[in-house]
């Protein structure tokens, strides 16, 4: 185990913990001082007894074993999110120059990171970038996966705008099953109500009215916190986004300009504008002004952005 045993004791003297205060696990402490000093690995259930020893989630530690550094995935979405939101096209293509070069080492996973940055790349700059093989890929890998965790959720969530319908359709409804055992974890709940949100305005946009509201129904599940204003917004904003596309009704549009006008006051003024952008392409507005093609999509990145304004 890579530096663990180090960073484990570190954790633990900071508390004020001896040795023989972690024995409840079960573990010795000759046991456990080998492996703090790196002579020794432990199985992944001691590991786990030993964290519980001194009162520290496995994602926390796992943080400090990164540096302080969030995951691969999250570190390139926030890259992506930056890139959008200044349309900076030129610094898109060098990342994706980067995780091609990575792609190199035959790793599936960059493999994967490839072809979302070519997914944004292409929605940013209009250019041709993915293949209907990189989502035959993208597809394949998400439908063999028995159980999704985080990565395959960011994953799925930041593609799915793109993907054919029915293969959405049944990888939504296959995700709600794939996750069950993770429900409980707020990070991944958050990230199961964020991924229903992005779908429900996928399917508005698609005009796919009656699949939209069963990602309604799922949205009426998640009961959003008061604290979760991100959330709170944009289902307000996609509910009367659902309301004009089946009626037409234009105070529908009132309520959506509210939702933006929340949005700023936030400070989260990257994220109202692409709001604006997408309300404008419903009036049909011509402007100088290059206005995105595709729904509101948001990268989990700028959700975090927006939520954590909000408390």
């Amino acid at each position: 185990m890579k530096n663990f045993g180090e960073i484990f004791k570190k954790f633990r003297v900071s508390r004020g913990l001896r040795l023989k205060d972690i024995t409840n696990a079960g573990i010795s402490k000759s046991q456990l001082s080998r492996f703090e000093n790196g002579d020794t690995d432990l199985t992944i259930t001691k590991f786990m007894l030993i964290l519980d020893e001194i009162n520290m989630p496995i994602d926390e530690f796992m943080y400090a074993v990164h540096e302080f550094h969030r995951d691969e995935l999250n570190d390139l979405l926030e890259q992506i999110s930056k890139y959008i939101s200044t349309r900076d096209i030129q610094g898109m293509k060098k990342l994706l120059i980067s995780q091609m070069e990575k792609r190199d080492r035959k790793d599936k996973f960059y493999a994967l990171n490839t072809i979302l940055v070519k997914i944004r790349l292409q929605d940013l700059s209009g250019e041709c970038q993915y293949t209907k093989q990189d989502l035959n890929y993208l597809t394949d890998y998400l439908f063999s996966v028995e159980y999704w965790g985080c990565y395959e959720l960011l994953l799925f969530m930041n593609t799915l705008d793109v993907l054919n319908h029915k293969a959405f359709m049944v990888l939504s409804r296959e995700m709600s099953r794939r996750t069950d055992f993770f429900k409980e974890i707020p990070t991944h709940r958050r990230l199961m109500s964020t991924m229903f949100l992005n779908a429900y305005i996928t399917c508005i946009e698609r005009n796919k009215l009656i699949d939209a509201l069963y990602f309604e129904k799922q949205l009426h599940y998640c009961f959003f916190k008061e604290t979760e204003m991100y959330e709170r917004l944009v289902f307000l904003y996609a509910q009367n986004l659902y309301n004009y596309k089946k009626n037409q009704d234009n105070r529908a549009i009132i309520e959506m300009k509210k939702c933006i006008g929340a949005m700023k006051l936030s400070g989260s003024n990257h994220i109202a504008e692409k709001y604006e952008q997408h309300l404008k392409k419903i009036w049909k507005i011509k402007s100088n002004v290059q206005i995105w093609e595709n729904s509101p999509f948001l990268l989990f990145s700028d959700i975090l952005q927006l939520s954590n304004k909000g408390g």
